[in-house]
């Protein structure tokens, strides 16, 4: 039976030890690892073994014959019976992946002689959570989302965790315990967010949420396991402890007031989040931003790696010539590399600059969150599928222009840099621990990027068109009208409510036009926005 959802936070803490305890930790990581990579392997000799079956080859020729039969007919009986038969023979794939033990708990089964080979040295929680991570990367593979699985490599895992506080790693009285060794915690006496974070788990405050089915249920905070977690700031290994915790996390407060440092405003707000920028309407004014861009370090940072980039490529090369052809291009087949004591050095430090830009990428994300939640309560965003549009495009095609191939790259590195998804995950459990209300709307019914309230009709744009103009000739940016219709969705989230676009169009117009205007002024390239800027090449403003 799958366990209720109940809201969580977590804790993040530095333990404090001997090098002595600090190295049990190292040698548990190496355990989990052994775990992980034997438990990975022996997925991998089941599914090679049911794959060999007449049963399995039988059911793959079925499939196949029933894809083939839905991509042809049009005829709504058929389509349901093939479907159905989808249905039988997806059950007869479920039954015959159990004969082979290829599900999560049969694992759980065969690392008990893993563990006893350690001697118990691992508790046995710990090593079924480790078992079940092993599925999930496996299970990717089994169901056609990835091609292949990787092991780890000795020293590269870096974190394992329990499924309970009871047994194991657990936290009790401000401590973290493993078996006798004792784990002090390193907090600030200034850090006020931690030390309120500790008295709700220690009094056990109450606590209220809305489950799936909207009931009001009554809880109570808790640390739900401990995480233990491995990092490597500056070259230095330090460890830390995640407690995941049941309930809200505690608000920010004023130290001379008490009070909540960003209270939730009031009225709806719309969001339409980009690639690379986001855009904001609410009652009482517009924004237009770049994501990631308010601390100045993530532009040097970007720009430091993409040197180190560089002088790697170059280390790579020069020791390796041998694998490379004429034009400088990779050859194929298997190749044997060998890389300088520079080329290691190199390659530690670009890692403490990733470790650094990510850190800086989530408190941007979080000085923007902060200032948005104190203009609205109610919350709605389009719903964006990223991790589909960081995928290279499937198909080749030619330009008609140039005659030459297209490239099939899209948005990976703008994602990876300005990262959407994180900032839309921040704000929405920002919004519900302040008692506000988080609605994804659903891109394809909605169309905000197509609707024109004033008409009453959808137009559909091009990519390229970063302003909508309305049949007076008035026009505005895309996505700042985007958002504003969004900010006026039904109570459903369904579509925009065309009396309250009409009502609320001329306020929102004015806003819109101080907010190009202090753009301009500024000369603040917003990507992707097709604001043009004097002194600006168009490339750096258009689409």
């Amino acid at each position: 039976m799958v366990k209720a959802k109940t809201p969580s936070f977590i804790i993040d803490v530095e333990l404090k030890g001997t090098n002595r305890d600090l190295l049990m930790i190292d040698a548990e990581l190496e355990i989990n690892r052994v775990i992980y990579n034997t438990s990975l392997g022996e997925y991998l000799k089941r599914e090679k073994q049911m794959k060999r079956t007449k049963r399995y080859k039988k059911f793959v020729r079925i499939s196949r014959a029933i894809k083939s039969q839905l991509a042809k007919n049009s005829n709504k009986e058929k389509m349901e019976y093939y479907r159905d038969e989808r249905k039988n023979l997806s059950e007869e794939f479920k039954k015959l992946r159990e004969e082979f033990g290829l599900t999560e708990y049969s694992m759980h089964e065969y690392i008990k002689e893993v563990r006893n080979h350690f001697h118990g040295k691992v508790n046995s929680i710990i090593a079924q959570k480790t078992a079940t991570r092993a599925w999930h990367t496996f299970k990717k593979k089994l169901f056609g989302q990835a091609k292949k699985v990787i092991f780890v490599k000795r020293g590269e895992i870096d974190s394992f965790e329990g499924k309970n506080n009871d047994t194991g790693w657990r936290f009790k009285d401000g401590k973290v315990i493993s078996n006798d060794t004792v784990f002090a915690l390193k907090v600030k006496e200034m850090d006020m967010y931690l030390k309120e974070a500790f008295h709700l788990l220690n009094s056990q405050q109450i606590f209220q949420y809305k489950n799936k089915e909207e009931e009001t249920v009554t809880d109570f905070y808790r640390v739900k396991y401990v995480r233990i977690l491995k990092r490597v700031i500056r070259g230095i290994v330090r460890y830390y402890a995640q407690l995941v915790c049941t309930g809200y996390p505690p608000v920010k407060r004023d130290r001379k007031t008490g009070q909540g440092k960003y209270p939730l405003g009031k009225g709806p707000i719309g969001i339409d989040i980009g690639t690379s920028s986001i855009a904001v309407s609410s009652t009482t004014k517009v924004l237009l931003k770049n994501l990631a861009e308010n601390i100045k370090k993530v532009e040097h940072v970007q720009r430091d790696i993409r040197l180190y980039n560089r002088k790697l490529d170059r280390s790579k090369r020069a020791t390796n010539p041998q694998n490379f052809d004429e034009a400088g291009r990779i050859k194929k087949g298997k190749k044997q590399w060998e890389f300088s004591k520079n080329y290691k050095k190199l390659k530690s430090q670009l890692k403490e600059l990733y470790r650094k830009l990510a850190l800086y990428r989530k408190f941007s994300h979080q000085y923007e969150v902060n200032r948005m939640v104190m203009l609205g309560d109610t919350f709605y965003v389009e719903e964006m599928n990223f991790k589909a549009l960081q995928k290279r495009a499937k198909k080749t095609e030619v330009s008609e222009k140039t005659g030459k191939y297209k490239k099939k790259k899209r948005f990976g590195k703008t994602i990876a840099r300005r990262s959407p998804a994180a900032f839309v995950s921040i704000l929405s459990k920002k919004v519900t621990a302040l008692g506000g209300t988080f609605i994804k709307v659903k891109t394809s019914s909605f169309k905000a990027s197509q609707y024109d309230h004033k008409a009453d009709k959808c137009k559909k744009k091009e990519l390229l068109e970063r302003w909508h103009r309305f049949d007076d000739d008035t026009k505005v940016q895309r996505d700042l009208y985007s958002a504003f219709l969004l900010m006026n969705s039904d109570l459903l989230g369904i579509k925009s409510d065309r009396v309250s676009c009409l009502n609320k169009f001329e306020q929102f117009y004015k806003f819109h036009e101080e907010e190009i205007e202090k753009i301009e002024n500024k000369q603040e390239v917003i990507l992707n926005s097709g604001i043009k800027l004097k002194g600006k090449r168009p490339e750096e403003c258009a689409a």
